[in-house]
């Protein structure tokens, strides 16, 4: 049972504050009477340690241009080290303030003209735009589905892979099928880009957040050889609910690697961070364990009651195995209808709008995401206004 140490129960109205997750998507609808359960970040609010480091920046009142600190590396190192085993020198950090920003600007510059970059579909949008935006070829390999759950296909990618092939993306915690990747898996990958002298980039921005008995192994952990063909996209906004940061870093343990990152971030200048980055980082990483470890079983109690919820009133959404994030992936399947028909009844009817399947390109249709980091009142609320139109959906 959670301790009440700290309220993620309490319902925080976020209209009218320019929030993505609720006003940009009542603008996108036309409407501000949906339950937004489709963009990745949470309701919750965030700890208040972070919050203090904010007032002090506030009181002092002046915004200048900000670098980091040491305290900023530290905070990271440790972190690292404490939650995931992971060893990360200072000089391997490569501060770029958003993944998004970070998976583009590698796409642009280790590939050329010609050249093609892998992912797994389904996937996260950003990261196979960063190839399509750059102009790149993508190749996809979609993640089999075995014994309900996801898996790589190594023999496609085998069979996928070209010579013009000069990079692998990869996203572990998996958004936005859950899946944790093994070390196993992992290895595996880096066996495969080092016979393809692939770069891998991978996006680890979820790595935190995991199911309960699950372990987040971080590719930063393996051999050597794979390190130095390994760019990693890491950040605390997801863990602690501060992407409005905008904080985010690279970890570029190959010398040449980070040199050639670093001189393209100095080329469009994007080299600091803002004012409220340092401090977040520092207080999030130093002072917000127990919220941290809180905030993972509350995560886990909302799934709980929503495989429950779901089981009871609407069995015919299939919900896949989580192993991190904390979103959830699910199959429509037994329902007979198309997306664009499920979409209209959850606008029209249920009035709760989640991200459907084809947000995440082709491999993704036939499934829905939908974000369980809200407090349960408002899943409760969005998951009985389903339930009331369910009947209207099941007569498709």
């Amino acid at each position: 049972m959670l301790t009440p140490e700290y309220d993620f129960d309490t319902i925080v109205d976020r209209r009218n504050t320019n929030c993505g997750r609720w006003d940009t998507m009542d603008k996108k609808y036309g409407t501000s009477q949906l339950i937004h359960l489709g963009v990745a970040d949470m309701d919750f609010r965030v700890p208040e340690p972070i919050i203090d480091g904010f007032r002090k920046c506030v009181d002092h009142g002046i915004f200048g241009y900000t670098d980091l600190n040491e305290a900023f590396y530290d905070s990271f190192i440790s972190w690292m080290q404490r939650k995931h085993d992971v060893k990360i020198q200072k000089e391997e950090i490569v501060f770029c303030p958003r993944i998004n920003i970070s998976s583009s600007l590698c796409v642009d510059t280790f590939t050329e003209e010609g050249d093609a970059v892998m992912i797994n579909t389904p996937a996260y949008g950003p990261l196979y735009d960063a190839i399509v935006k750059n102009h790149k070829t993508v190749l996809e390999s979609r993640l089999v589905l075995e014994n309900d759950r996801y898996r790589i296909d190594f023999k496609h990618l085998e069979e996928t892979v070209t010579p013009n092939t000069k990079m692998f993306i990869l996203c572990s915690p998996h958004n936005p099928v859950g899946r944790v990747f093994t070390k196993e898996e992992l290895e595996q990958v880096g066996e495969f880009c080092i016979k393809h002298d692939l770069l891998l980039f991978v996006d680890e921005i979820h790595g935190d957040i995991t199911a309960q008995g699950v372990n987040f192994i971080s590719t930063l952990s393996l051999k050597e050889e794979i390190r130095e063909r390994l760019v990693v996209a890491a950040s605390p906004t997801k863990t602690f609910n501060i992407p409005g940061v905008i904080l985010s870093y690279l970890v570029i343990p190959n010398q040449e690697l980070r040199k050639k990152v670093q001189a393209d971030i100095d080329r469009i200048g994007m080299h600091n961070p803002t004012v409220f980055a340092v401090t977040a980082a520092e207080k999030a990483y130093t002072e917000c364990d127990a919220w941290y470890e809180e905030m993972l079983a509350y995560i886990n109690e909302n799934e709980a009651y929503t495989r429950s919820y779901f089981s009871e009133h609407m069995p015919e959404f299939h919900i896949y195995p989580r192993e991190g994030t904390f979103l959830l992936w699910m199959d429509y399947a037994q329902l007979n209808c198309t997306e664009e028909e499920l979409e209209r009844w959850f606008i029209e009817k249920a009035h709760v709008a989640v991200y459907m399947g084809s947000v995440f390109k082709k491999e993704g249709r036939g499934c829905i995401r939908v974000n369980i980091a809200s407090p349960r009142k408002l899943l409760q609320q969005a998951y009985e206004q389903m339930a009331e139109a369910y009947d209207v959906l099941k007569m498709k």
